[in-house]
């Protein structure tokens, strides 16, 4: 049953992260971003795969401090993200396991790469090379579902790439 709910998860999570994409305003991905990292921990911890699901935790928190800055028009502080590193690093320590737990920890540093920026067409590059390092990951923890979304996420993400910095729309 965790199993299924996990797929679940990960099918929802992929519907915030697919519109976030599709956004042209920081705040509103910022907040989408939010509501998927939640979404996608939950996933990930049902199927054990606790280093990924710590990791969007980690990104949830990120996220949402950066949202909240956001809103209120303020900058991202360098302490700010020294301590988002030092998270994403003691938690991939703490759940290493492999090899393979390397990988959260790097999508880790791009993530917190991706949530500083300041111009959307940064956080839609940085974003689209962390989601592709998440593809091994949910193939060895066999997350389907997860990767089926990462795979729209990325779609979705270069459509956006099309739109907002080639095309200019």
């Amino acid at each position: 049953m965790s199993y299924i709910l996990a797929q679940v998860f990960a099918l929802v999570a992929c519907i915030f992260y697919t519109i976030s994409m599709q956004c042209k305003d920081r705040k509103n991905i910022l907040l989408l971003f939010i509501i998927g990292n939640v979404i996608g921990a939950l996933g990930l911890f049902l199927l054990k795969a606790y280093a990924g699901s710590l990791i969007q935790v980690v990104f949830g928190i990120e996220t949402f401090i950066n949202y909240i800055l956001e809103v209120k028009g303020k900058k991202n502080k360098p302490f700010l993200v020294a301590i988002y590193i030092m998270l994403s690093v003691i938690i991939s320590i703490i759940t290493f396991k492999g090899l393979i737990d390397l990988l959260p920890l790097v999508c880790a540093l791009l993530h917190t790469i991706t949530i500083i920026q300041e111009k959307e067409r940064n956080i839609r590059y940085t974003n689209l090379a962390s989601l592709v390092l998440w593809i091994p990951y949910y193939i060895i923890f066999a997350a389907w579902a997860n990767l089926a979304s990462t795979l729209c996420i990325i779609v979705s993400n270069i459509i956006s790439i099309v739109r907002y910095d080639i095309n200019k729309r």
